[in-house]
């Protein structure tokens, strides 16, 4: 894949392009194929000291993203935080690195996508995303859909260690099913797509092993916690109210009931082995995340709402 190269990743400063930067280095991608792209070089000097080329972009400021991404054969688009989503800006954010990245003469894009994305979604935030997918194939470019299903970290910190602490875990999610995924894994699928010579205009579900119903995450938390946590089953639009009472954040709560309703619909739910195909590696259950990830969250304050 030498005429591939070299490989683009943007927000080179968050957690995910840490983890994916980290793999292609693994697989033997020499550093100096790859760029990735942030707000605050600054804080990649690491990364730069090995050799990747670590360029100021903006998506805020479009005009800075031509020469980032020029030079670039493949590129990873990250999509934008949850909270670029509520301000109403993430899809024009989206848009204008799409636009960009045709420009600078980026050949191949991958987009980080979300489950099921589709423009009649009760997910709200996957709007977005559906946006973004359909951009990306008018681009006239190859493109690739990696839909990640859904991290656990997020649920962890905002609902799930709540629930240790009270002993109660509030869920209004009925039967329906959630495909939870660690970044982790889906930093080693998105790797392997980037390095695939066999990605080109394929969606690709990445999701974890198993869909979860609310009582396998509440016995999943009640085995690694140790602890006697009830299972409580609540309406979706109780469940704000009782999340609060809990000690979730008030930025979160709605975005909680929210996807209860979604997942009690299906929109959460299904199971791919394209995780594990892209990655070659299995992936952890929620039971394996859980053993290393809750103890360090309730070693700590919780964060803030996006964190």
């Amino acid at each position: 894949m030498t005429e591939d190269l070299p490989i683009l990743v943007t927000g080179g400063s968050g957690k995910l392009a840490g983890l994916i930067i980290e793999e292609l280095l693994k697989r033997g991608l020499p550093p100096q194929q790859l760029i990735t792209t942030t707000r605050s070089p600054e804080r990649l000097e690491q990364l730069a000291a090995q050799g990747i080329q670590v360029r100021a972009a903006d998506h805020d400021k479009p005009e800075t993203l031509v020469d980032a991404f020029r030079g670039a054969r493949r590129m990873l688009l990250i999509s934008g935080t949850p909270e670029a989503f509520i301000a109403g800006v993430r899809v024009q954010q989206h848009k204008a690195a799409i636009a960009a990245a045709i420009e600078a003469g980026v050949s191949h894009l991958f987009y980080t996508s979300a489950p099921h994305a589709d423009p009649d979604t009760l997910a709200d935030a996957h709007i977005d995303h559906w946006e973004t997918e359909e951009a990306i194939k008018a681009s006239g470019a190859k493109w690739t859909a990696l839909r990640h299903w859904e991290w656990p970290d997020w649920h962890l910190e905002h609902h799930w260690r709540h629930a240790v602490d009270s002993g109660v875990f509030y869920a209004a999610t009925a039967q329906g099913r959630i495909s939870h995924v660690s970044r982790e894994d889906t930093a080693a699928a998105d790797a392997g797509a980037l390095l695939s010579d066999s990605s080109a205009n394929k969606t690709f579900d990445i999701t974890g092993p198993k869909a979860l119903t609310a009582e396998d995450i509440w016995r999943a938390l009640c085995e690694v916690s140790g602890k006697k946590i009830e299972l409580a089953m609540v309406e979706p639009d109780e469940l704000a109210e009782k999340l609060l009472e809990a000690g979730s954040h008030p930025e979160t709560v709605p975005i909680f009931a929210m996807m209860a309703t979604a997942i009690r619909e299906g929109w959460y739910d299904g199971v791919s082995d394209d995780a594990e195909t892209l990655a070659g590696r299995p992936r952890k259950t929620i039971t394996q995340w859980l053993e290393t990830a809750l103890p360090e969250v309730l070693s700590r304050p919780p964060r803030g709402p996006w964190d």
